[in-house]
């Protein structure tokens, strides 16, 4: 990271990877909103940067990270900043490269909820805690693609097919049920100890849709699903 006297710029990135929830705008003005606190909290100067409607499957794709990695290897920005590691990448390989990246051209990588932050120099195992982290959301995203792909054709094999549409324009038909990991997700963060408005946010700033695939999260929903699954493994 640059060591001027002048005050450090970073660049803030802000995504969601579905069209619906770019539109609706919730998600990326809360990690905009989080991201200016982290900035002001540290005496940074900020310049936000979103991204709609794109996958962290890769950088690829993606014109504003790539972008935003061409200011920072040319010494015009010192930070690139992000709510946590998902928004930014869900690919270890990728992050692995950003990681390399930022070290090898002397800017910082700084995810405060993912404990991601380059600006003092880095312990092999800060390294491999932040690899871990990569791994788990790529695993993650594995999953939950995995997981939709089976639901989808069981459907069709049930002889649904999503030819009618709602009003609000989506495909009609039996409601979806929820990936496994994102339930497993929803009563992890209830165990340790997140209110359902928490939980609701942080879905909802990941981009997860609901059982019906919509991406508004309602904390009633949240706690009927706990519930459930309480009741289900008799917690």
């Amino acid at each position: 990271m640059t060591t001027s006297s002048r005050i450090p710029l970073a660049l803030a990135y802000c995504r969601v990877s579905t069209t619906e929830q770019a539109e609706e705008g919730a998600s990326l003005d809360a990690q905009e909103t989080r991201l200016r606190l982290e900035a002001e909290r540290r005496g940074w100067a900020i310049e936000i940067v979103r991204e709609e409607g794109k996958s962290a499957k890769s950088i690829t794709g993606r014109p504003m990270l790539l972008d935003a990695l061409r200011r920072l290897d040319a010494g015009e920005a010192d930070v690139l900043l992000a709510v946590r590691l998902s928004r930014v990448s869900r690919s270890l390989t990728d992050f692995a490269g950003l990681y390399d990246r930022s070290g090898k051209r002397g800017w910082a990588l700084v995810i405060p909820e993912s404990g991601i932050d380059t600006t003092a120099e880095a312990s092999p195992t800060a390294r491999f805690s932040a690899q871990i982290q990569a791994a788990a959301a790529e695993l993650e995203r594995s999953l939950i693609s995995a997981q939709t792909k089976d639901g989808m054709a069981q459907r069709k094999r049930e002889g649904w097919a999503p030819t009618a549409k709602n009003p609000d324009g989506r495909p009609a038909g039996r409601p979806r049920v929820l990936p496994q990991p994102v339930l497993d997700r929803i009563l992890a963060e209830r165990v340790k100890g997140l209110s359902f408005d928490k939980i609701a946010a942080l879905l909802e700033a990941d981009g997860i849709p609901t059982a019906h695939g919509g991406l508004k999260w309602r904390s009633s929903t949240l706690s009927g699903i706990v519930k459930s699954l309480a009741s289900a493994q008799r917690l």
